[in-house]
């Protein structure tokens, strides 16, 4: 890859391994606001069921991935819908995916080694993510031991954009970054597919699109950086979709590995 400056990233399904994570959380925060909702115990899915219609739902923010799911869920029987309040639904969400977060999440192989590649060339990172603060220091410091920051999330004493800020320094002082940045869900008002976090990836780290590379584990990624006007678009496989959803999702390129990332880095 040449006269690339900076590589912008997807997190969940791409550098970490959180799909059991939001699957299994999202389906016990739905289980237990139906449940809480008054909806019958037999109507309420199994969990197979549900993680068809969340595979359908998801891409965006949690809350929006949510709603998307029990109204799908629901759809045949709108009035199980009434008077649900689908904020009350997401506050649900944290406790239940910090709970089980230490069993389920973990780095995909060679998330540590590609960040050192990226100190020794040179390149800058932005991650732009559909998570929130709090998602970000919870998922990344369970997923990189060695950063000593597994139990961060859990400290009441710091404001969620404090430990983020904590987080961010701390990765650009152990792998020498050159430049690095997170853009959550709550930097922007428009979210995936809009260019809106890629742009402002783009814009804190002081690149132009076509010194960019982007690479997502979802079509969605790409769809984002062609919005972005982004050329170099690298799709890959060990996160939600598969080699053929991605290129016909506009990825220039497909790995199936982080190690692959390594070795395009060096080139």
């Amino acid at each position: 890859m040449k006269n690339v400056e900076a590589l912008i990233s997807d997190a969940d399904g791409t550098l970490i391994d959180t799909v059991k994570l939001i699957r299994y959380g999202q389906y016990e925060t739905a289980k237990r606001y139906l449940t809480k909702h008054g909806i019958p115990a037999g109507e309420i899915p199994e969990y197979d069921a549900y993680d068809v219609l969340l595979a359908q739902s998801v891409g965006g923010p949690a809350r929006e991935t949510l709603e998307k799911t029990v109204r799908l869920l629901y759809e045949q029987s709108p009035h199980h819908l009434d008077g649900m309040d689908f904020d009350e639904l997401h506050n649900m969400l944290n406790p239940v995916q910090d709970d089980i977060a230490q069993e389920f999440v973990t780095a995909y192989e060679g998330l540590s080694e590609m960040l050192y590649a990226l100190g020794r060339t040179g390149i800058k990172l932005a991650i732009s993510t559909s998570g929130t603060p709090h998602h970000v220091v919870r998922n990344f410091g369970i997923a990189l031991p060695e950063l000593g920051m597994s139990t961060l999330y859990r400290d009441k004493s710091k404001t969620d954009e404090e430990k983020l800020g904590m987080f961010i320094d701390t990765v650009s002082d152990t792998y020498n970054l050159p430049g690095f940045t997170i853009v959550t869900a709550n930097d922007t008002h428009k979210h995936k597919p809009y260019p809106d976090p890629f742009e402002l990836g783009m814009q804190r780290l002081g690149v132009t699109p076509d010194r960019v590379v982007v690479l997502g584990d979802h079509k969605i990624d790409m769809h984002t950086a062609i919005n972005a006007g982004v050329e170099n678009r690298i799709g890959i496989t060990h996160g939600f979709d598969d080699r053929e959803t991605l290129e016909a999702g506009g990825a220039t390129r497909v790995v199936d590995s982080l190690d692959e990332m390594i070795d395009l880095l060096a080139s």
